[in-house]
């Protein structure tokens, strides 16, 4: 409930009061100020001892600002100790009834006063303790990034896949394509999905599985192209594959093996493999 709290402070409220906010740039609330204007925040410093910080006029307290500013303020930001967080609170709650623009106080990391939350919440105020603004509002992004970068993922995915399948429609092949040691690279990186039977024709359990390979193609057709290796005639695509005994099915997906299966295998235990790749 806290982090969709967070997050909808900072999403939607974009002027904050800084409340201890020090003109020391080696200090947390100088950072945290000088982070928050540099991704869109307006910060408005609230600090008895000094004139300006970080180019902005700086305030008494949040009831020291003119009217004007007073009523643009939308998130009060606490760098003080505990003890002095209640005055500041019901400055605060002072703005709220007044201009009803406020929408949350938040005390930074390491600050919590639960009685003054209370009276904040009770006021209608949106209460944050023990977090830091800038802290939150990065893992904010981190997480917004990590979300698109798996939307995007998912939309490379499926148009991936749109363009294979439109691929395979248009070059459907529903019968096995002779390949051969010159024309093996090319062809596996024409089609999306392809397996390429090395076969010979001495061999008995490649003439067994030879017309399951035709049916599969069939079946197959706009989805996977089948392709068949004369191994006695073509030694080098066997050699790099590391193929030494037939038949075998090498499955490939774009131009790398992702799969294979040896021997005469039943049909249904070819396609229980290719489902893997579909």
């Amino acid at each position: 409930m806290e982090e969709n709290l967070i997050r909808s402070i900072l999403e939607q409220c974009k002027t904050v009061a800084i409340v201890g906010l020090s003109k020391d740039s080696q200090k947390d609330s100088y950072r945290v100020a000088e982070y928050l204007k540099s991704q869109g925040y307006r910060v408005v410093p609230v600090n008895p001892f000094a004139d300006e910080i970080l180019g902005e006029k700086c305030f008494k307290s949040l009831l020291d600002m003119p009217e004007d500013v007073q009523k643009t303020i939308e998130v009060v930001d606490i760098f003080r100790p505990p003890e002095d967080v209640p005055p500041i609170v019901e400055q605060a709650i002072e703005l709220k009834k007044r201009f009803n623009t406020l929408e949350a106080v938040w005390m930074q990391l390491g600050i919590t006063n639960e009685a003054s939350a209370a009276k904040a919440r009770k006021a209608g105020l949106k209460v944050i303790m023990n977090a830091c603004m800038m802290m939150q509002h990065k893992n904010l992004k981190a997480r917004a990034k990590e979300t698109k970068d798996e939307e995007l993922e998912t939309i490379r995915s499926r148009k991936m896949q749109e363009m294979m399948t439109k691929v395979m429609k248009e070059t459907k092949k529903d019968a096995p394509v002779v390949v051969e040691d010159s024309t093996f690279e090319e062809f596996v990186k024409q089609y999306p999905l392809v397996v390429v039977d090395f076969w010979a024709a001495w061999c008995d359990p490649c003439r067994m599985i030879a017309p399951v390979v035709e049916e599969l193609a069939k079946e197959y057709g706009g989805r996977v192209v089948f392709g068949k290796l004369n191994v006695d005639e073509n030694p080098d695509t066997p050699a790099q594959f590391g193929v030494v005994g037939i038949p075998t099915l090498v499955v490939l997906k774009g131009g790398v093996e992702v799969d294979r299966i040896v021997g005469a295998v039943p049909k249904d235990a070819i396609k229980a493999k290719l489902a893997r790749h579909l």
